[in-house]
């Protein structure tokens, strides 16, 4: 009897450590770790540049190659999550055994993508091993040492989630089947790599030039069948090259670590970082009781409060999402305290969101300008009257909704309570000022504007509004890399499949087929818009960006916009479609955060799209709207 207890005592800890290994969230440990460092390191580079007049000339270069490391490592988070962006709406709406057939060839797809990251990062290490960082003086090889390393973490993360599929019954195949899978080719890999040929199509059969139509039509069944965006841009190339160019494929998956090696892209984790670090620590609370203390009691006042916090907040965050997520609860609830209606709570509050990637600064601008290789800081500077005009716009339609519904002002504060509100929301007020005068003064890049408002919000939190404690601050940087590794795996992959894209010329014969309808520019803008508009209702705007602009953005060059205009153009553009069924991000965050139904938030944001429509046109029709500050400023 007591051996028996004695064994079931070992059995259960031996079950209580394989679930503890199975729950051992070893990117969020190694990734927080690795992103505060990053974060010490770019604000060593600042202060040693403008205060110190000795700028560190390994910074910029280890910093970047952290950053590769911590986005790998979001890219896991994603997998292990599933988080990581789909169009699914097509999926949604087919019977289980349907969905449980596309799912099963969606997580097949991963797993091969996941497999040739492993290994191509693992030839690419050794290519590059004899290559050296200049500042840094060691092998270049480590920066893709990142590929195969955390592919491995990425498989155990796939098999993970998938594991957790297939006991919901929502995949076919056991997910044995990858492990034989996996060990299968390892094993070939091992006893000789040129076996892997077999799966070169072009073996078989001479595709000659439809292998890029080909890749182009795979890859749109991939996308509107479920396959996560990012991981069917890497299947698509691996296609594209498989039918006939696998001899260059080694050379274009350099894309996939290079395309990371952007110093203006740490400027995306850090104002995500920022964003988080205002909802964790009261500043998003305090910039809209003032913004209420100014404006709630007007016609439609807790409508116009909505609005003008959220531009403060966006020039901030930069993002729609985080503004939506961020405000979005705090902004419900007053409205509703008020007497608001729920369809004009939501409405306002989904619609509003829309001003964080137009104004400075622009998460949405950030990866516009490195994709079509523009000035961000232009970029920001041409997006600030588009965002001023369409919060003007939102403000009329509210006034004249509640006008109309007869909603009851609200009490008008005293001057001296205007200054109390002042001045407890004057270290959070100062932030975008920071951020943008910091960035138009050239006192810093956006890059080190990102760090600094992120610097800036931590003290805010720590030690102004003491709110914000160590394991907190470390809790914020594992979201901010987590919501980062969704934008790197676009970002890395669809500068793999930009390859094939620029081989194939597709954009070249896009801006041929656009110019047989068109005679001058303004159609094609109209053409261009028209698309954007029709597939941001069903494709997500991150997904949209990535998807279309990189083909969009050389048809644009060719016939003579202005890619700094087409930049702030789509971004409206493409913002119009997180406010629009069925696949507006900004309906279900608004619904979730308001506990209220998706409907209620679509009734209420329709009238709030026809001033966007109105500021769309008119920025259409007169570039200069967009164009003569950042002329004007920079030349």
């Amino acid at each position: 009897m007591k051996n028996d207890n004695k064994q079931k005592d070992i059995t259960t800890q031996n079950c209580s450590f394989v679930d503890k290994i199975k729950g051992m969230m070893f990117e969020e440990m190694i990734g927080g770790v690795l992103f505060l460092i990053m974060f010490v390191i770019l604000v060593l580079q600042i202060l040693a540049r403008q205060v110190f007049k000795s700028p560190l000339t390994w910074s910029e270069e280890l910093a970047g190659l952290i950053f590769v490391y911590v986005g790998m490592l979001g890219i896991s988070i994603g997998i292990r999550n599933q988080t990581h962006v789909l169009i699914d709406f097509i999926f949604k709406n087919v019977p289980t055994k349907v969905q449980k057939v596309l799912l099963t060839i969606s997580q097949i797809i991963i797993f091969i993508c996941i497999v040739f990251m492993g290994y191509l990062g693992n030839i690419l290490y050794k290519k590059k091993w004899i290559f050296e960082l200049v500042s840094l003086k060691i092998s270049s090889g480590w920066m893709y040492l990142a590929m195969p390393l955390v592919a491995i973490l990425m498989m155990y993360r796939f098999y993970q989630a998938y594991s957790e599929n297939y006991k919901n019954k929502r995949v076919l195949i056991p997910p044995v089947f990858f492990v034989i899978a996996l060990v299968a080719i390892i094993a070939i890999l091992n006893i000789d790599p040129k076996l892997f040929d077999v799966l070169r199509i072009s073996k078989y059969v001479k595709l000659g030039a439809y292998g890029g139509f080909i890749t182009i039509a795979v890859w749109l069944i991939m996308v509107f069948a479920g396959v996560p965006v990012g991981w069917s841009l890497m299947a698509a190339t691996l296609l594209y090259f498989s039918l006939g160019r696998w001899n260059v494929v080694y050379f274009a998956s350099a894309k996939l670590i290079d395309s990371l090696n952007s110093f203006s892209l740490l400027s995306v984790p850090f104002f995500i970082l920022t964003g988080i670090l205002m909802n964790g620590s009261g500043i998003t609370e305090r910039i809209f009781n003032f913004a209420k203390a100014l404006l709630g009691h007007y016609t439609g006042g807790m409508g116009h409060v909505n609005v003008a916090a959220s531009l403060i907040f966006s020039g901030m965050s930069g993002s729609a999402i985080a503004d939506a997520g961020g405000l979005g609860q705090l902004e419900i609830k007053a409205m509703r305290d008020e007497g608001y209606d729920d369809d004009i709570c939501g409405g306002i509050t989904a619609a509003s969101c829309i001003i964080g990637p137009l104004v400075p600064p622009s998460i949405s601008m950030i990866i516009y300008g490195v994709i079509a290789n523009q000035s961000i800081a232009k970029l920001f500077l041409a997006g600030f009257v588009p965002g001023v005009l369409t919060t003007i716009a939102l403000m009329i339609m509210n006034y004249f909704i509640c006008k109309k519904r007869g909603y009851k002002k609200a009490k008008k504060c005293t001057f001296k309570e205007q200054v109390q509100a002042f001045k407890r929301s004057f270290w959070a007020l100062l932030t975008p000022i920071i951020i943008i005068g910091g960035i138009f003064s050239g006192l810093f890049t956006p890059t080190e504007a990102a760090v600094i408002a992120a610097l800036y919000s931590v003290f805010l939190g720590a030690f102004i509004y003491k709110e914000l404690t160590l394991s907190s601050l470390f809790k914020h940087c594992v979201e901010a890399m987590a919501i980062s590794g969704v934008t790197v795996l676009m970002i890395i992959t669809v500068t793999f499949f930009g390859d094939m894209i620029a081989r194939e010329q597709i954009a070249m014969k896009i801006a041929d087929g656009f110019m047989k309808f068109a005679d001058s520019k303004f159609t094609v803008l109209i053409m261009i818009n028209g698309l954007l508009l029709f597939l941001g209702m069903f494709i997500d705007a991150l997904a949209l960006q990535f998807l279309v602009l990189p083909m969009l953005i050389p048809v644009a060059a060719d016939v003579g916009i202005d890619l700094i205009f087409f930049g702030v153009m789509t971004t409206l553009n493409m913002m119009i479609g997180i406010l629009t069924p069925p696949m507006g991000m900004a309906l279900f965050v608004v619904a979730q955060v308001g506990k209220m139904s998706v409907s209620t938030v679509t009734k209420g944001v329709l009238p709030f799209l026809i001033p966007i429509f109105i500021t769309l046109i008119v920025i259409t029709i007169f570039p200069q709207i967009i164009t003569f500050l950042p002329n004007l400023i920079m030349g």
